[in-house]
């Protein structure tokens, strides 16, 4: 009878307004402006995903230089980073992990405009190339392919141009540009130009864009970091499923999405969800990333002397927080 009692009073306090069970407070930092490369976030908020966890889920915007530094020190709870850049922290100890990789295939490459006759990465040699700034993925993932044919940033004309790259190219101020394949690429062939792309994917993998936490949260709240990253497979998934439709979910997350851009944003969109996939997502499922790519990376920084020492790459990252299977 007892027990019945307080089952009883247990649902009525939970029918009352403010009594209900209290969710969890976090925050992710994007490191950019909003977005339609962070569409997972926007539909797992729109969708419900993130509230069916438990979690009310804030979104910064701040323009974080070392977001690392941001979640290890528990500033912030989560990040969107790339694993590269994990790599780098961790050889200088910074305690964070990846816990989910968004992006399994590289986006770094470098376009120029067909009439330069830039097919190749000999053919870069000696040319204007512009890349946004000396670190970062397109900085590195331009030292990977010049690395690979055995060419240095000596053997081109490197210029910084901050994220003027379709600019720089359309005003012959360079003749190449490091860019994400999935974005200036995109809206340079919406303006109907024709161009040359060398990607770095096809040549040597490369972990990339991911959702990093510390290793203090992983520690302390394993199921925290496992709702959410359940929260955001499942908008992945959702996307995944409606593909260019999904762009209607985002409208109300993204100022800079109007009618008149809708449509170069699609593809866009569509473009970047290509990233997310490969033979390993298709067998073990969203968000994974296999500890071969992630020893490769680890070589490659250090071949190229971004990191001084070899790093175990379990250090970087953890599958474990995944949902297996398509």
């Amino acid at each position: 009878m007892k027990k019945s009692f307080m089952f009883l009073l247990m649902v009525f306090l939970l029918l009352i307004p403010g009594l209900a069970l209290s969710k969890d407070s976090i925050t992710i930092a994007m490191g950019y402006i909003p977005n339609v490369q962070f569409a997972p976030y926007y539909i797992a908020m729109e969708k419900g995903y993130f509230e069916k966890e438990g979690l009310e889920v804030s979104f910064d915007y701040g323009m974080a230089t070392d977001i690392m530094s941001l979640v290890a020190n528990g500033v912030v709870d989560f990040g969107v980073s790339d694993g590269d850049q994990v790599i780098i922290a961790r050889e200088k100890k910074v305690p964070i992990k990846v816990v989910y990789s968004m992006y399994v295939k590289y986006p770094v490459g470098v376009v120029s405009l067909k009439k330069s006759g830039i097919t190749d990465i000999h053919s870069l040699k000696g040319k204007r190339v512009g890349t946004p700034a000396p670190y970062g993925s397109n900085y590195i993932g331009l030292q990977v392919l010049l690395n690979r044919y055995g060419y240095t940033l000596k053997d081109i004309d490197l210029e910084f141009i901050g994220y003027t790259q379709v600019e720089s190219i359309l005003s012959e101020r360079v003749e190449a540009s490091v860019v994400f394949i999935n974005n200036e690429v995109i809206v340079l062939k919406d303006m109907g130009k024709e161009v040359n792309v060398i990607e770095v994917y096809p040549i040597t993998p490369m972990v990339s864009a991911a959702i990093i936490t510390s290793d203090r949260l992983i520690e302390k709240n394993p199921d925290l970091v496992k709702r959410f990253v359940s929260a955001v497979t499942l908008a992945s998934r959702y996307a995944l499923t409606v593909q260019d439709e999904v762009i209607d979910l985002l409208k109300g997350y993204i100022p800079t999405l109007t009618d008149k851009n809708i449509d170069i944003n699609k593809k866009v969109l569509v473009e970047s969800m290509k990233l997310w996939v490969d033979k390993d997502i298709e067998k073990y499922g969203l968000g994974y990333t296999t500890r071969a790519d992630w020893e490769s990376s680890v070589e490659i920084l250090y071949e190229l002397g971004l990191i001084e020492r070899m790093i175990d790459a379990d250090e970087c990252f953890s599958n474990e927080f995944l949902i297996y299977g398509k």
